[in-house]
């Protein structure tokens, strides 16, 4: 089992199956609990998330632990648990004051300025969610609205924002995001063990794999319970999967004619498999390949 599930998942559940950890008053039971996770959710919103954009802090790896060990953490999913995971959100949905979202890609935000709606958000209180309306900006506001006060910009930033967002919604999502090559990174920001979105990114923006692999704070987003392999009888080397991997683990070895996967790269997102006509690469867990069991 990997780290969070060891500490945040049971038995019978990884820790981002477990319906509990989407129900924020199961996490905060007490309102004072509930009152200091909130201000804590408005400060990383309104006052610490502009600073990905700041090198200082983006490659701060003291700063960047400090958070992770505060409960920042997140996993590589592939689809199939992305669609139980909004499941089981949509039944915390349904059983809490909670709502489930779609906002902006934060990340995409800071470093070209475009708002793409590719985040989804749930297990926070109606009310709270729609205050922070999961968006996040720059300190000083973004220059395309002069500069303007964070909290001026709500109502413009939730224009594209579905609210709320059905599941059936969702699920037709994820089949575009698998067509654009997004990875899904279940997550908490902040606020372990309670799950509060999954982000769907790409190594060009994503700050989490920035954070493990440039700034060396591999907690931020650990490998997914599951590892990528090729059936070579199946393999028909038809290309379709060999620009999807953004992790390294595939490559086409024109010696042996055939595509390889390296298990100790590979994150586990499963696009390569995804987008195999053939179903030659199967998604195998982690811990039945003894190379990559313990690399998360």
């Amino acid at each position: 089992m990997c780290h969070w599930c060891n500490q945040h998942g049971d038995r019978d559940h990884k820790w981002y199956d477990k319906a509990e950890n989407y129900l924020f008053e199961k996490i905060f039971p007490d309102e004072a609990a509930q009152e200091e996770a909130k201000d804590k959710v408005k400060a990383t919103f309104a006052e610490t998330e502009w600073r990905y954009s700041d090198p200082e802090f983006i490659r701060n790896k003291e700063f960047l632990q400090n958070r992770a060990h505060s409960g920042f953490g997140s996993q590589i999913i592939t689809k199939e648990e992305m669609l139980r995971v909004l499941r089981v959100a949509d039944e915390a949905v349904k059983r809490e004051d909670s709502i489930m979202v779609v906002g902006h890609c934060p990340c995409r935000l800071v470093y070209e300025g475009v708002r793409d709606y590719v985040c989804i958000g749930f297990g926070m209180p109606v009310t709270l969610s729609m205050e922070v309306g999961y968006g996040r900006l720059p300190k000083d506001g973004l220059t395309e609205y002069g500069g303007a006060e964070w909290s001026q910009l709500r109502r413009d930033l939730r224009k594209g924002v579905k609210v709320p967002l059905q599941l059936e919604e969702a699920e037709e999502l994820v089949d575009e995001w698998e067509r654009r090559g997004l990875w899904h990174i279940v997550m908490s920001r902040g606020r372990l063990p309670l799950i509060e979105a999954i982000c769907n990114c790409e190594r060009r923006y994503c700050t989490y794999w920035m954070n493990r692999f440039r700034s060396g704070v591999p907690e931020y987003v650990l490998k997914g319970h599951f590892v990528a392999r090729v059936g070579p009888a199946v393999c028909v080397r038809c290309g379709e999967c060999w620009d999807k991997c953004q992790f390294g683990a595939l490559h086409y070895s024109a010696t042996s004619d055939n595509v390889d996967i390296d298990p100790t790269f590979c994150m586990g997102c499963g696009l390569c498999a995804s987008a195999c006509p053939n179903d030659a690469i199967e998604m195998i867990p982690r811990e039945e390949i003894p190379i990559a069991k313990d690399l998360w």
